[in-house]
């Protein structure tokens, strides 16, 4: 068996030529739309980041409404189960 070039038909030839002259029609439109893309990013400034909420302490409570009242403890989180 050969290992040398194979022998194509004139109708696989033309069928090459069509693939190849697409192929350059799709780099041709891929490479344009990468330039736009990047032309449109570069002048874009980056979102400014919305600013960080302080973080509430754990220990404060509300004001109590009278002064008679004695401060509540913070309910826990968890319950001990015996």
């Amino acid at each position: 068996m050969s290992r040398g070039r194979k022998e194509r038909t004139p109708a696989q030839l033309g069928v090459l030529a069509q693939a190849r002259e697409k192929a350059k029609i799709v780099i041709a439109e891929r490479a344009k739309l990468n330039a736009l893309a990047k032309k449109d990013e570069a002048p874009q400034e980056p979102e400014p980041m919305p600013p960080e909420p302080e973080p509430l302490s754990v220990l404060e409570e509300p004001a109590s409404e009278s002064e008679d009242e004695e401060p509540r403890l913070p309910s826990p989180k968890y319950r001990y189960i015996h």
